[in-house]
């Protein structure tokens, strides 16, 4: 006694004279003392099949607690037409759509930092065309400068410096910012920026001094 082969054969013994109230109490004990174990859970299986003539429910839903299963799937009719889509409707996967979905607010934080660029901020409100100039990593954009002048001009600017992309622009695109707003040639991070873009480059080893005359008046 207390022995796993004394409860599993005491188990099946039970079993087979159909002492369900018997083979409750050994289980009982058995699991109370060496848990469920898989011969414990092979005896539990075999029970739920006999007493399926008399308790169906009961077993099949153990039987599909034990096993984990799910009928989720829709029954198929011969003939019979769906009466739901088969198919995704192309308008709510298209890029318009996901992009949509992405703007949901004030920013441009649901797209991905590569595909920021290609945004195009003609009707952006001031806090998501901000947003847009602040996430932005190259100056390679479409009237870059107009739009940067058009944020600048708005209220709680950050003022010239305030993105990274303000110290990355190409040089004609601080020359269309002076010829928007020539005020920018008295910012101290203006004149900065720009200075860098005039620096020869690693490999250059003379400046002509026709294009230094051309720059004095900056």
């Amino acid at each position: 006694p207390g022995t796993r082969d004394y409860y599993f054969y005491h188990a099946l013994d039970a079993q087979n004279r159909g002492d369900r109230e018997e083979f409750n109490k050994v289980v009982k004990a058995w699991i109370a003392r060496y848990k469920v174990t898989g011969r414990v859970r092979e005896m539990l299986n075999r029970q739920a099949l006999l007493d399926y003539e008399q308790d169906p429910s009961k077993s099949l839903a153990y039987i599909r607690d034990e096993l984990n299963l799910y009928f989720n799937h829709s029954k198929r009719v011969e003939g019979d037409k769906p009466s739901h889509p088969v198919r995704v409707d192309p308008k709510h996967i298209s890029y318009d759509a996901f992009l949509s979905r992405a703007l949901h607010n004030n920013t441009v934080s649901g797209v991905e930092d590569h595909s920021v660029w290609k945004l195009d901020p003609s009707n952006y409100n001031e806090y998501r065309l901000r947003h847009w100039l602040g996430r932005l990593q190259r100056p390679d954009i479409p009237d870059l400068s107009k739009w940067i002048m058009k944020d600048l001009r708005h209220r709680n600017s950050g003022g010239f410096g305030s993105h990274i992309i303000h110290q990355r622009l190409l040089q004609s695109q601080y020359d269309e910012l002076l010829e928007l707003e020539p005020k920018l040639i008295d910012n101290n991070n203006f004149i900065n920026f720009y200075l860098k873009r005039l620096a020869p480059s690693a490999t250059a080893h003379s400046i002509d001094p026709a294009f230094l005359r051309k720059r004095q008046s900056i």
